[in-house]
Order: structure tokens, then C-alpha cells, then sequence
């Protein structure tokens, strides 16, 4: 009877094993891809989509024939018109703010219900009017802003920042899990509010003073403290910046204004101290 009941326990055992094999190889078959539509292959886009490559079929749109080409040659499928991206499950906007407006004017009517719209504008506030205003009331709209680029990721974007403000979406979560789980990122979500609050500080004056060292042209000297050596790495960190990038995160932030003339009217003070 002993031996009936541990053959029992083994074939019990047994089948548990198989079954914890069996859930274990379904768990590790590859995911289906979702098909996304991108508009606009600049700088950022051509960084940042190799890495969604294995999670997503990717086409591109972009006005610019040369751009369509460039994608194509990274080896995602070129689209001929913006209408064609409304028939994609995501779409994925990497258009600068100010062509904006432009582009959801056109596709918004076109998106179907249950599209999950994300745009990756340096800015939040704007944009996520804008698409509330142009997208439908049962597109998804999450908006993004990847808080690196093609010189702070270019050796992996492993742990760095990406701000998620999931405006109008029930893949929020989903969204988060992904951008935390799969790509590796830190995740902050925020309002849009707050995101162009901090932004304000945080990228409109660090680009401000950025950009000004670069029309300088301070010059690298063996003569260097760390702290000047800091205004380099500024200088070479955001000067290769494109002026759109530039114009965007000042001219479209709400709260950017305020700090530039917080900061000149400090440095005028300062000066008049000098004397």
C-alpha cells in the first residue's frame, strides 16, 4: 500500500513537472508584434526606433522623400502618404511641435477607435491639446518624452528617464510596464503641468545656456578647471542640437519664458555688481 501511494505521489510529481514545463514554454513564446505607423524619421526617430524593432512592425512616413529613403535603408517600411498610418494599431509621432497641429489636423479624422496615439514632443502641455482636440474620444492618447537622445544614449539607453503622461488611455499601465520591463527605462509619470514646470529648469534653461557657450564657441584649454569642463560637456551635449529641438522647448513651453527672464535679470545684476 505504501508503494501504491508514493507511485501515486511520483506520477503526481510527474505531471506537475510537465505542467509547469508546458506553462513555462508558453510564457517564453515570442510576443506578436503590433504594427506601428511613425511619423517623421528626424534625428530622434532614427535613434530610437531600432530599439522598439523587436516589439513592433514599424513603416514610416516622412514629407521628406530623402528621410522615407532613410528609413527604408534602416529597414523599416517607407509609407507614401500620412493617411496610411491611421491604419495602424499605434501611431507614433516624432514630429517637432510646431507641425503638429499640421499633421493631426490631417490623419486625426482618419484614426480609428481603440488606436493608441503617442507623441514624444519635448513639451506636454501643447501637444496633448492639441491631440484631446483633433484625436477622437475613443483613440488613446498617451503622451512621452524620452529624456535622452542619440548623445546620451549612444551606448544604451538602459535606466535613463522617460516622462509617461497617460492622458486619455487604458494603456497606461500597459505602457508603463513595457517602457519599464522590455526597454529598461526609469518611468516618471506626470501630468503634462507638471512635466513643463520642471522642463522649464530642467531643459529650457539648461538649452539656453547651452546654446549660448556654443555660439561663443568657448574654446577647450589645457588650463581647465571641472567646472569649466562641465560648460564643455554642455557645449558638445546640446550644441549639436537641431534649432527646431531649440525653438521647441523654448518657444512651446509654457513656463520656459518666465525662467529665461529669471535668470537674465540675474545675470544683469550680477554684472552691475562687477561693475
Amino acid at each position: 500500500m505504501l508503494g501504491f501511494f508514493c507511485a501515486q505521489k511520483i506520477i503526481s510529481a510527474q505531471a506537475e513537472d510537465v505542467s509547469l514545463f508546458q506553462r513555462t514554454k508558453q510564457m517564453k513564446k515570442p510576443r506578436e508584434k503590433k504594427n506601428m505607423g511613425v511619423v517623421g524619421y528626424g534625428d530622434f526617430a532614427a535613434f530610437f526606433l531600432p530599439h522598439l524593432r523587436p516589439y513592433f512592425n514599424i513603416a514610416v512616413f516622412d514629407a521628406n522623400p530623402t528621410r522615407r529613403e532613410e528609413a527604408s535603408f534602416a529597414g523599416f517600411k517607407p509609407l507614401e502618404t500620412l493617411a496610411e498610418v491611421a491604419d495602424y494599431e499605434f501611431i507614433f509621432l516624432a514630429v517637432p511641435v510646431q507641425y503638429l497641429e499640421d499633421v493631426l489636423k490631417e490623419v486625426g479624422p482618419m484614426v480609428k477607435r481603440g488606436t493608441v496615439v503617442l507623441d514624444v514632443s519635448s513639451v506636454k502641455v501643447r501637444p496633448v491639446e492639441m491631440m484631446m482636440k483633433y484625436l477622437g474620444p475613443e483613440v488613446d492618447i498617451l503622451g512621452t518624452h524620452p529624456l535622452f537622445g542619440p548623445q546620451s544614449g549612444k551606448n544604451g539607453i538602459e535606466g535613463l528617464n522617460i516622462v509617461l503622461c497617460p492622458v486619455r488611455s487604458k494603456w497606461g499601465l500597459m505602457m508603463e510596464r513595457f517602457l519599464d520591463v522590455e526597454l529598461k527605462l526609469n518611468v516618471l509619470v506626470r501630468t503634462p503641468e507638471r512635466h513643463d514646470q520642471q522642463m522649464a529648469y530642467v531643459q529650457a534653461l539648461t538649452h539656453f545656456v547651452g546654446r549660448a557657450v556654443n555660439e561663443m564657441d568657448i574654446p577647450d584649454v589645457e588650463q581647465k578647471t571641472p567646472a569649466y569642463q562641465y560648460l564643455l560637456n554642455i557645449k558638445r551635449n546640446l550644441g549639436r542640437d537641431s534649432l527646431d529641438l531649440f525653438m521647441t522647448i523654448e518657444r512651446e513651453n509654457p513656463y520656459a519664458k518666465q525662467v529665461r527672464e529669471d535668470f537674465m535679470r540675474e545675470l544683469a545684476a550680477l554684472d552691475e555688481k562687477i561693475g
